[in-house]
């Protein structure tokens, strides 16, 4: 009903019935039906398989699959996927223009409970209340790329593949360097004037032309 709001899990790595032949072939896909209905979709992500697939475009390889993606029998989960570091959050929210906004999070694991009044584990760390840190992927530490880590670090210049400066022989022979058909006046404040010689092929008339 109008004004009411439902929250639905779909879980990718369950393999979907055999649908049935008095099935409309033209039926959308559960999930894509979802996507289309929703305004706002988490979709979780292993940190694992989020960091293959970021190394393997920085080498311009393949992306690799995992999970039901594989297409191997029997397999559901890929390598990885239960890993303690952490999982990646894929969020998508879509305004009521049409206009979507997709941003990637990454949530660490929570530090462990503590019955202990004053909140201090026997290493003498702080512990949290069971709830994990959610920070932008691209700070991950993982995630980030070297240069990021240098500009952050403070190591320097981020480098282009190209030098944007001159050197100082290019710096004389520009100064030197004399534009077409421009006089600067000597002295300061008396700005400059442009000067244009006439040619045979230029049809001028004084009276048509005098201001």
């Amino acid at each position: 009903m109008k004004g009411q709001q439902g929250q639905t899990v779909y879980h990718l790595d369950i393999p979907l019935p055999v649908p049935l032949p008095t099935q409309n072939p033209y039926t959308p896909a559960p999930l894509t039906l979802l996507k289309y209905l929703a305004t706002t979709i988490f979709t979780m992500h292993s940190l694992h398989h989020v960091l293959a697939r970021k190394a393997a475009r920085e080498r311009s390889h393949v992306e690799p699959a995992f999970g039901l993606e594989e297409g191997k029998e029997g397999v559901l989960l890929g390598l990885g996927a239960n890993g303690r570091e952490g999982v990646v959050l894929e969020m998508e929210y879509r305004r009521k223009s049409g206009r979507g906004v997709r941003e990637w999070y990454s949530l660490s694991p929570p530090l462990p409970r503590t019955t202990r009044p004053d909140g201090v584990v026997a290493g003498g760390g702080k512990v949290g209340d069971g709830r994990g840190d959610v920070t932008l992927l691209e700070d991950h530490p993982l995630y980030r790329s070297p240069e990021r880590k240098d500009v952050a670090g403070g190591e320097g210049e981020e480098e282009g593949t190209f030098e944007l400066g001159i050197t100082e022989k290019q710096r004389r022979d520009r100064e030197g360097v004399v534009l077409p058909y421009f006089d600067a006046q000597k002295g300061g404040g008396e700005g400059g004037r442009i000067l244009y010689d006439m040619g045979s092929e230029d049809d001028f008339d004084e009276e048509e032309d005098e201001i």
